[in-house]
C-alpha cells in the first residue's frame, strides 16, 4: 500500500504483542474496503504507556486497540468512556476523534455476535449461560450479556470469592442477572442443567494444559452450545469432550473476529463483511 501524509494510523498495543492477529485483520480490511489507513502492532511496557498515548495525540491517529496487560491502566489517559466500558472497568478499543480519546470495550459484543446464530429459536430473555473462569475477558463478556438482557449468567471459579465479587458488580447495574458458584461437581452439574451455553474463560486447553478441561466430561450434554474462548489450538479438550456427546462447539476465533469488526466500525462507520474478516484471521493463523 502507498503511505502518504493523509494515511490514518491505527494500532494495537500490549506486552507482548507479537501474537496479535489484529494487524492481519485490520490491514486486510483497510486494503479491501479502500480506506487509506495503516494498522501497527506496538509493544509497550506499563511505565511507558502514558507517553505512548500522549504521542498518539501528536500524530494522524484514528484510534487503537489494547490487549494485555493495559486494558485497565489505559483508562487513566483517555478523555472519556463508553458507559458499558466504564462499568466493565476495562477498554480494548479507543476512538480518537476531534481531539478526544474515547474508550470502548467490544469483547462482549464479539461473544454475543458469535453465539446469536447458534442458539436457534431461544430468546435471549430465556438464555442462561454458564461461564467457567473469572479473568478479564470473562468480566467483559458477563457484563455485556447482562446488558444484552439474557436471563442469567452463572460464573464458576476455583476461587469462589472472585466469582462472587464479579456477580455482585454485575447485579449492582443489572439486578438479579448474575450468580456465582464454586467449581465443585455438584454445583457445576446444577448449573449445567440450567444452561443453554457453557463457555470456557480459563486458560485450560492452551500450551502446557492442552489435555486439560475446566469441566468434567460426564457433565457434557448433547443439547448444549459449548464455547471455548481459546482459538489456539482451534479444538481444545473441552470442545472434544462436548463433540463426543454430540454437542455443538465453537472456539474463540469468532469472538476475536466480531470484537475486531465492531472496533473497525467505531473507527470508520463501516461494519465489514464477517466472511472476509474470518478469511483474513485464518490466513494469519496459517
Amino acid at each position: 500500500m502507498k503511505i502518504s501524509v493523509n494515511t490514518k494510523i491505527y494500532a494495537v498495543i500490549g506486552d507482548p504483542i507479537a501474537q496479535s492477529l489484529s494487524p492481519q485483520l485490520h490491514n486486510g480490511l483497510f486494503e479491501t474496503i479502500g480506506v487509506d489507513a495503516l494498522y501497527l502492532p506496538i509493544g509497550v511496557k506499563a511505565e511507558d504507556l502514558e507517553k505512548l498515548v500522549d504521542g498518539f495525540r501528536l500524530m494522524n491517529f484514528g484510534g487503537f486497540n489494547i490487549t494485555k496487560p493495559h486494558k485497565m491502566e489505559v483508562m487513566k489517559y483517555l478523555d472519556g468512556l463508553d458507559p458499558l466500558a466504564e462499568k466493565i472497568g476495562a477498554v480494548n478499543t479507543v476512538v480518537y476523534q476531534d481531539g478526544k480519546m474515547i474508550g470502548y470495550n467490544t469483547d462482549g459484543f464479539g461473544f454475543i455476535k458469535s453465539i446469536e446464530n447458534k442458539i436457534g429459536d431461544i430468546l435471549k430473555e430465556d438464555l442462561t449461560i454458564l461461564i467457567l473462569g473469572c479473568g478479564g475477558a470473562v468480566k467483559s463478556v458477563a457484563m455485556a450479556l447482562a446488558d444484552w438482557g439474557i436471563k442469567k449468567v452463572i460464573i464458576a471459579n476455583r476461587t469462589v470469592e472472585k466469582a462472587e465479587e464479579l456477580a455482585n458488580q454485575i447485579n449492582e447495574s443489572w439486578p438479579g442477572k448474575a450468580q456465582a458458584i464454586s467449581m465443585e461437581v455438584s454445583a457445576l452439574e446444577k448449573a449445567v442443567n440450567q444452561s443453554v451455553v457453557i463457555a470456557n474463560g480459563t486458560s485450560l486447553g492452551m500450551a502446557d494444559t492442552i489435555d486439560q478441561t475446566p469441566l468434567p466430561k460426564n457433565l457434557m450434554k448433547k443439547d448444549l452450545l459449548v464455547y471455548d474462548m481459546i482459538y489456539s489450538p482451534p479444538v481444545t479438550q473441552f470442545m472434544n469432550d462436548a463433540s463426543a456427546v454430540g454437542a455443538q462447539t465453537v472456539n474463540g476465533l469468532e469472538m476475536l473476529l466480531y470484537q475486531g469488526l465492531l472496533a473497525f466500525e467505531l473507527w470508520t462507520n463501516v461494519f465489514p463483511d464477517p466472511e472476509l474478516g474470518m478469511k483474513l484471521l485464518k490466513d494469519g493463523l496459517n
